[in-house]
């Protein structure tokens, strides 16, 4: 659990950084098209991880991944793992559907995620759930949706010519 919440963190960090420095756009390195590049990467590579995610909640590993959170394996871990597949889907799909739809990835991504964040919380002070599964997806499930709001509010400002 602790390996993917750092290779998370990594890919939505690296490559960014990488396909800024090899972007051949008439725009690039502009602060407009930087700040493009990252937000596209954040949630749109945020995306991707929520399908995965998703997946590991309705494929044939699910009864291990509750258990790495500390919850019982039960139909509501079903619903879960579509509800990531759902918002990871969208915001892989910004990628390519920009606009009006990308903040609407932003928005969906934050719901989930932000919520996803208050329920780990209230199981750690509650029922002192210490579960890596709980406890590692905290920083994840906040850290996710600020920058990717933050990202979006400055790509929103940022005139796009130079």
């Amino acid at each position: 659990m602790v390996a993917f919440m750092i290779l998370l963190f990594l890919v939505l960090i690296v490559a960014p950084l990488v396909h800024v420095l090899v972007d051949r756009s008439p725009a690039r390195r502009t602060r407009h098209r930087v700040v493009e590049l990252w937000l596209l990467w954040w949630v749109g590579g945020s995306g991707a991880l929520g399908v995965l995610a998703g997946l590991q909640h309705i494929g044939p590993s699910a009864p291990e991944i509750a258990d790495g959170i500390g919850f019982a394996h039960s139909p509501f871990q079903w619903e879960v793992g579509w509800a990531d597949i759902a918002v990871g889907t969208i915001g892989f799909l910004s990628i390519w559907k920009r606009g009006s739809f990308l903040t609407a990835a932003v928005i969906a991504l934050s719901i989930l995620y932000l919520g996803d964040a208050i329920g780990h919380i209230m199981q750690l002070i509650a029922h002192g759930n210490m579960a890596p599964g709980n406890v590692w997806t905290i920083p994840t499930d906040i850290l996710q949706p600020l920058v990717a709001i933050a990202l979006l509010i400055a790509y929103r400002r940022t005139p796009s010519t130079p």
